[in-house]
């Protein structure tokens, strides 16, 4: 009877001790496991959901990530209904931005994961939280947290970061803006390491193939059938002088104090293009935007729902993706 007893009490302070270990988790050792695992990482997957709410009615994103070590990556965007509609690609060769439904395919060289695409990149993500110099470190029920500033990004002021407590897998990004309302939401649904991929997994060729006939957009793409998209944003002092329509696109003309710009909107159309040197890949909430030129002849370009936009004008880069991002939830007048 003693002997069962003791068994007992046994027992309940092992548990004890492990239910007070689990407590114990601290910013200093999350930050050493976030390092180890930075270091022995070769591989993963992850699917996720982004809900992007700049206005009253959110627009809903579906992710898909491949990765494996070093450098290659693919991340696929796609609509609500999973749809892939635009696929990051990155090789040694470079960085490739492709629709595979139109077949179209852009090509620059420059590194963008660390910079802007944690949001999609797990590695990229802890290479962040190890970088940051201000976080705000938070354990929850289940989960720990890192509260990061942004300070490159004229759209958001800072972000919280939610990993799972015991294997730190992603659960959810946050992006917030200056008012500190949370206008990216990022939830992820599966995340799995140790996976093998194809040899050609991370070329243009195959994600080409991820076009389905079934989703194939209509054969109209010289023409505007979507009408005139105007900004919500437009700078201070500037104003709309002119707007031209033809058969195949929409040209809106703005000037004021500091300069002009102009915004074209067409239906996207097939056809490669290579873009090499200077150029910047900027991330759009769930569509990439690829900035090229500069001082006064600088341009972004974005595509949204099948309707691809150049803006090209002097202004600054973080002014110039102030008004690419209000054009997400608009629509053809």
């Amino acid at each position: 009877m003693r002997k069962s007893i003791a068994w007992i009490v046994w027992i309940i302070l092992i548990i004890g001790m492990l239910v007070t270990g689990c407590g114990n988790v601290t910013q200093e050792s999350v930050l050493n496991d976030l390092q180890s695992i930075e270091k022995n990482l070769k591989t993963y997957k992850s699917k996720a959901m982004m809900t992007v709410q700049t206005s009253e009615i959110p627009q809903k994103y579906y992710i898909e990530t491949w990765y494996q070590s070093p450098s290659l990556y693919r991340i696929a965007l796609g609509d609500e209904k999973r749809v892939i509609t635009q696929v990051i690609v990155r090789n040694n060769e470079g960085i490739y931005v492709i629709n595979p439904q139109l077949k179209k395919s852009f090509r620059f060289k420059g590194e963008w994961a660390e910079n802007q695409g944690h949001v999609y990149l797990y590695h990229a993500m802890i290479h962040q939280i190890l970088e940051a110099k201000e976080k705000t470190f938070k354990q929850d029920e289940g989960t720990v947290s890192f509260d990061i500033p942004i300070k490159e990004n004229p759209l958001i002021v800072h972000q919280k970061i939610v990993l799972a407590e015991r294997k730190l897998d992603p659960r959810q990004v946050l992006l917030f803006d200056k008012s500190d309302k949370a206008i990216v939401n990022v939830t992820y649904e599966e995340f799995k390491t140790g996976v093998k991929f194809a040899d050609d997994d991370f070329t243009p060729e195959k994600v080409m193939a991820l076009a389905d006939p079934k989703n194939a957009l209509p054969a109209m793409t010289h023409k505007n059938d979507f009408g005139i998209i105007e900004p919500a944003y437009v700078p201070k002092g500037f104003e709309r002088q002119d707007t031209i329509e033809s058969d195949a696109s929409v040209l809106l003309r703005y000037s004021g104090d500091k300069g002009a710009f102009t915004l074209k909107e067409t239906r996207s159309s097939s056809q490669n293009q290579t873009l090499v040197g200077g150029n910047q890949l900027l991330d759009l909430f769930g569509a990439p935007a690829i900035v090229t030129g500069a001082g006064n002849a600088k341009t972004v370009y974005w595509s949204r729902n099948g309707v691809e936009f150049a803006l090209t004008g002097s202004l600054p880069v973080q002014e110039m993706m102030k008004i690419a991002a209000s054009t997400i939830d608009a629509t053809g007048k």
